[in-house]
């Protein structure tokens, strides 16, 4: 039996608070949170489908998220260019 499926990526967006904003803040920080321990997700006991994140993929239109382009410009050597 053959099944018809489609792919669609997902992504993860967040509203452009302004910087000195405690939202802003609790945005920030769960990124760096996540950001920085993707790695485990790939751990076994974790869906296989966190190895297929990409932190450095781009969506035409829209801007990254401040806080995590930041991250992104320290921590590119440690996280690699995947795909």
């Amino acid at each position: 039996m053959e099944v018809e499926t489609i792919a669609a990526p997902t992504i993860l967006t967040a509203y452009n608070w302004p910087t000195t904003s405690d939202r802003y803040r609790r945005v920030a920080r769960f990124t760096e949170y996540l950001f920085s321990r993707i790695e485990r997700l790939h751990a076994q006991g974790f869906d296989s489908k966190w190895k297929d994140v990409n932190l450095n993929a781009r969506v035409p239109g829209l801007e990254r998220f401040r806080a995590a382009q930041e991250w992104l410009n320290a921590n590119t050597a440690t996280v690699g260019m995947r795909r």
